[in-house]
């Protein structure tokens, strides 16, 4: 199988079991705090950095596509509350990634190293995320609510 065929979820869980190893012994020697620190830090950044980049011009009836390539695989359990030009509106009641991150005993740091990440992708679409809840972080669904960027 090439690599090309692997699903996202398939490819992230790929990365995250090397990864997560590796964030646990950063954790035990410099310390959680420092470490999971350092995640946001990184996070910080790419959304800066995201944010001094050209605005692309979207129609956000194309994020329900580009939702069932995250899916693939019957990973998500998700509903389309809204998909207009300037607004697409989803709740993600079940989440594969929140499940990987469990197996591997790290959904703790979940948020830092998955659901983080749909920040400053967002702002690369051309969007802004609004999001008060996750499954990774104990919610009963993932609150996405876009907005084309102004």
């Amino acid at each position: 199988m090439a690599i090309d065929d692997l699903t996202i979820h398939e490819r992230l869980t790929i990365q995250m079991e090397y990864v997560v190893p590796l964030v646990r012994d950063l954790q035990a020697i410099l310390g959680e705090d420092v470490v999971n620190r350092a995640l946001e830090e990184r996070i910080r950044r790419d959304v800066e950095k995201a944010k001094r980049e050209p605005t692309p011009d979207v129609d956000l009836r194309v994020m329900a596509a580009g939702t069932e390539t995250y899916a693939a695989g019957d990973v998500l359990g998700y509903e389309v509350l809204e998909a207009s030009e300037d607004r697409f509106e989803m709740n993600v009641t079940r989440c594969g990634y929140k499940e990987t991150m469990e197996r591997l005993g790290a959904r703790d740091i979940g948020h830092l190293l998955i659901c983080n990440l749909d920040f400053p992708m967002a702002l690369r679409a051309g969007t802004e995320l609004t999001r008060t809840q996750t499954c990774m972080q104990g919610g009963s669904h993932c609150d996405f609510r876009y907005r084309k960027r102004s």
